[in-house]
């Protein structure tokens, strides 16, 4: 379960510490780095997955250095770093980047155990080059410093796992065409999570997905239950998701809504860009983190307050949620389901952002008072 997250000079984030819960909101004015938090995160995933520093892939374009440093400011350098919660205790991931190289550090229970500096003399590697990916490999490449080199591995395993199944839905997750060549093999959420910020990759393999796994719980029973818990979920929005192989072979992906079908790019284009959101994130793992930019997008405010009960079920299901949030349905929603449940900061947790001057200041919401919340919308 990601912890805590540290950044330094990304975007407009000079220096901000943030700890998350099962279920975190970032909410704020626009352009003062909510999604930036989000995006920190899906650029060291792309970056890990390169094995070398990526500002433009298929997750983010982001640009260059300057571009990313905070005030484009190029001198100082970017720095994130990621502490996740293993059990019994935690491991980070620290990646520190400038046009000079990169700097990456790992480290169990608050201990550095391994380590990689570009910028070292005699190295010879590319500057941006990054060794973490290489290391939870097996493969060697940067140095430790520890004696458990054994626990040392399976704990870098680990983190690079959660990066890999990490899911980034960006702001354009809808379908926009009416059919998608059929893929010859049966997608994961996996395989989507690291397509998913190219909108036509996120589409054609989504309806897919759709396709395969309606089909699969013919065969493997075990895949109902959570077929079931996807199905009742667009239920509550109304729809019903009826994919079906046509010429080409291609698929096409129909909403039934009150009994008629209609194809998913002539839906509605709130519950067209939800189908994303509540398939992805009902079908993923446990332990996943599932990152979602605006869930409540185009949807009616009773809708937004359902979209709130959903995300929180996948929280309750042992996934972890980060969104951002216009929306004070979603937080007043989130707000009396916590009171009814009982829920504390460690289930849900709210964040404000807020500019002074040209930086942004986060600052912690509490789900019971009211009176702050609604302020932010007024």
């Amino acid at each position: 379960m990601l912890k805590r997250v540290h950044l330094e000079n990304f975007k407009a984030l000079k220096g901000v510490d943030l700890d998350f819960a099962k279920i975190t909101v970032l909410t704020g004015f626009n352009s003062t780095g909510k999604t930036s938090v989000i995006q920190s995160l899906a650029f060291i995933k792309q970056s890990l997955q390169r094995k070398e520093i990526s500002y433009n892939d298929y997750l983010l374009r982001l640009g260059d250095f300057r571009e990313v440093a905070y005030g484009h400011d190029a001198s100082q350098p970017v720095r994130i770093e990621v502490a996740l919660d293993d059990g019994p205790g935690e491991m980070a991931y620290s990646l520190e980047t400038s046009p000079e190289g990169v700097e990456e550090s790992f480290s169990r229970g608050g201990e550095r155990a391994w380590s990689w500096d570009s910028r070292k003399e005699g190295v010879i590697e590319a500057s941006g080059r990054l060794f973490f990916p290489l290391a939870a490999g097996g493969y060697g490449g940067g140095t430790y410093a520890t004696d458990d080199y054994a626990g040392t591995l399976s704990a870098q395993k680990a983190l690079l796992k959660w990066f890999e199944d990490a899911l980034y839905l960006s702001s354009n997750r809808g379908f926009t065409r009416y059919n998608y060549p059929l893929l010859a093999g049966n997608p994961s959420v996996e395989d989507i999570s690291n397509r998913a910020g190219d909108a036509s990759a996120l589409e054609e393999w989504l309806s897919n997905l759709i396709l395969y796994r309606l089909n699969e719980a013919k065969r493997f029973p075990e895949m109902q239950k959570r077929l079931d818990v996807m199905a009742a979920r667009l239920a509550k929005l109304g729809v019903e998701v009826s994919p079906y192989v046509t010429d080409g072979p291609s698929v096409v992906v129909d909403l039934v809504e009150g009994g008629m079908w209609v194809s998913a790019v002539n839906s509605g284009y709130g519950v067209n860009q939800s189908v994303a959101t509540v398939v992805l994130g009902s079908l993923s793992e446990e332990g996943a983190l599932v990152m979602v930019e605006e869930p409540e997008t185009h949807l009616h405010p009773r809708y937004q307050r359902t979209m709130a009960e959903i995300l929180l079920g996948m929280a309750q299901e042992g996934k972890q949620v980060l969104i951002t949030s216009h929306s004070d349905h979603i937080l007043q929603t989130l707000a009396d389901l916590a009171e009814r449940d009982g829920l504390g900061e460690d289930d849900v947790r709210v964040y404000h952002f807020e500019k002074q001057g040209r930086e942004t200041q986060p600052t912690r919401v509490g789900l019971s008072d009211r009176e702050t919340m609604a302020k932010l919308f007024a």
